[in-house]
């Protein structure tokens, strides 16, 4: 145990805890401003540390793989939504870059413990917990907490330590089976689910962290962040998409996107579902299952839905499903059975299982079934087929213990239909070996673009295609109306939305402030009211391009993160004969082009010599291209 004072610096708490579990050691590390201006934070401070710390050739879920923890300075403020932290890894799904964020309180929480990250590399000899409270920091034996669910570890933390405060992020069976699609989850269902972190997490014998603490950031201007926090809470307040989503959560786009050709459903082979869509969609949720809204730290906007299903077979009652789990549990499944869903998504989350990757394994399975690439004997006589909410509650339970068929499951989309063979290769939807969110890039350009380039693999979370559907954001030139189908511009519109929507993830903030209309300049002007720098939108989005480079570098070095590997499965580029994309398929290699030329890429993808140096990444200049003469 160790107890450390120090001295806070604006916005930050100025410590990192470095946590060596095959030592049992913990020490401290004092935050650098220079890297804090350079990446901010989250996931942005997550991508030099892990770029600096990991090897290419590590295996994910070796002692070797190290797991950060990030928060970012704005975590723990008053600004609207700072509840979130980040979480990097090498990623046991992709073998390259990999992260995760949640809401909640936990971040925050963490914030308050004195500290704004973790740092945890090796492997614990037997399972352990680490427990902080106000810099203490412990490893604590978690014997007792081996397979227990996460809402469970949560229960019996708070009991062992006398305070029903502590905030808890642990990982369920599935991260513990180093299940290669496991989530962390804290706050009983909020999740950090993509990129198999909780694998990275289990491999370690970690099965939680719980933190408690009483500090709190110091602020630079405080005048000017409460006049800040004011102007953004009334943009919210007036917000027609804040409403929407307090009233509907994001469950209420199901039945905005279905017509758009924007839901996925039955894997991505079906262009409509209008009945199946409306009896799933969040305002059925908010007509039958909806006990109230439910907020993450400082967040006005609500979209969380605490729910409660009182009819067998699938009672459950907590946190309801989002847009993300809706459309992987239901539509892709063709399950309409909200009931079904809400039940679905409660076990994901108890056994910290990525509801996204799960309902798209489970979707593959289904379709390789039908099409007779596995049989009953394979599957332990389970007979797969659309729309059983039974089928997909079971595998859920086989793929989290890695019992039978769902140990293959359990592997992700891409090693699973490298197991089965036959030409299942052909029908697993994946980008990089991540399983792709649940919209769908034929019915926007951009999407797919975006889904080609993101770091992580097919993430949507740059929102782009929200440009496409008519958003309009003028601070960031993005002020006409674009064809959703067109190629024409897509390429400038997603680098201008990864480079600001990603910063999000450092500072750390949640991103629906770019849905509900918030001005970049806002952000700008808090993050300087937060850590007294002066930094303008500008400024801004030049950090975002500096992180973004620098975990395509990462992938590189991963080599992941070529021109190849830039691409969409082959069913996100067969056009459907149905729905509201309708026989139009993304000419994703025109917009390619165009992007890598905007990025200062060279046409295979890599970040040039030139533009690392320009974005002051030299020592990643010198990894990727050699040192030269000048460099010294």
């Amino acid at each position: 145990m160790i107890n450390l004072s120090h001295e806070n610096i604006y916005g930050y708490m100025g410590k990192i805890a470095l946590i060596d579990l095959s030592k049992n050691k913990v020490r401290l590390m004092d935050l650098r401003v220079d890297d804090c201006r350079a990446f901010i934070g989250g996931s942005g401070l997550g991508a030099k540390y892990l770029y600096e710390m990991v090897p290419p050739d590590v295996d994910p879920i070796s002692p070797e793989n190290v797991l950060i923890i990030m928060t970012g300075p704005m975590t723990g403020t008053a600004f609207p939504t700072s509840g979130r932290f980040a979480i990097c890894a090498k990623s046991p799904l992709t073998n390259g870059w990999g992260e995760a964020t949640a809401g909640g309180f936990w971040g925050a929480e963490l914030k308050f413990a004195g500290l704004d990250g973790i740092i945890i590399r090796g492997r614990a000899s037997e399972p352990v917990y680490i427990y902080i409270e106000d810099l203490n920091i412990q490893i604590l034996k978690a014997k007792h907490l081996w397979n227990l669910d996460t809402y469970d570890v949560e229960d019996v933390i708070r009991s062992d330590h006398g305070d029903k405060n502590i905030k808890v992020l642990s990982i369920g069976r599935a991260g513990e089976n180093l299940c290669r699609i496991a989530a962390i989850i804290c706050d009983k269902g909020r999740a950090a689910a993509r990129c198999g972190l909780g694998a990275v997490m289990g491999s370690k014998n970690l099965k939680a962290i719980a933190v408690r603490g009483t500090k709190k950031p110091a602020i630079a201007k405080l005048d000017e962040l409460a006049e800040t926090v004011k102007e953004v809470n009334d943009v919210i307040k007036e917000s027609p998409r804040a409403k929407a989503l307090r009233s509907y959560g994001t469950a209420g786009l199901v039945e905005v996107a279905e017509p758009l050709g924007d839901l996925p459903i039955k894997y991505w082979s079906k262009g409509a579902w209008p009945e199946g869509a409306k009896k799933i969609s969040g305002q059925t949720m908010a007509r039958t299952i909806l006990k109230k809204p439910k907020a993450c730290f400082a967040c006005p906007i609500a979209c969380g839905r605490e729910i409660e299903v009182t009819e067998e077979p699938y009672r459950t009652k907590g946190k309801g499903p989002e847009y993300e789990s809706i459309a992987a549990l239901g539509s892709l499944c063709l399950v309409d059975s909200l009931n079904a869903i809400a039940k679905a998504n409660e076990l994901c989350n108890r056994y910290g299982l990525d509801t996204i990757s799960t309902g798209s394994v489970i979707a593959f399975a289904i379709e390789a079934f039908e099409k007779g690439l596995i049989t009953i004997e394979d599957t332990g006589g389970l007979k797969l087929r659309w729309g059983d909410p039974d089928i997909v509650l079971r595998l859920i339970d086989m793929i989290a213990k890695k019992e039978g068929f769902g140990a293959i499951l359990a592997e992700g989309v891409k090693r699973a239909a490298e197991k089965i063979g036959k030409g299942a290769e052909e029908l697993a939807v994946h980008v990089r070996g991540l399983e792709v969110a649940m919209h769908d890039p034929r019915a926007f350009a951009s999407l797919a673009l975006q889904y080609a380039t993101m770091p992580r693999g097919a993430c949507h979370a740059a929102f782009a295609y929200v440009v496409e559907r008519g958003m309009k954001i003028p601070e960031l030139g993005l002020d006409t109306q674009l064809d959703r189908f067109s190629s024409d511009n897509k390429a400038n519109l997603v680098k201008i939305m990864q480079d600001y929507v990603l910063v999000f993830d450092s500072l750390v903030l949640c991103k629906f402030l770019v849905l509900v209309g918030v001005p970049p300049s806002l952000v700008a002007r808090g993050l300087s009211a937060i850590t007294g720098w002066v930094i303008d939108l500008k400024g801004l989005l030049t950090i975002g391009e500096r992180i973004f480079n620098i975990k395509r570098a990462f992938n590189v070095r991963c080599e992941t993160g070529f021109r190849k590997y830039d691409t969409l499965p082959k069913k996100l580029l067969t056009p459907l004969p149905e729905g509201g994309a309708k026989n139009h398929v993304p000419n994703l290699e025109v917009m390619l082009n165009e992007y890598y030329k905007l990025r200062g890429w060279t046409t295979d993808g890599v970040p040039t010599r030139e533009k690392l140096i320009e974005l002051n990444l030299h020592d990643v200049a010198k990894d990727l291209w050699g040192k030269q003469p000048h460099d010294g």
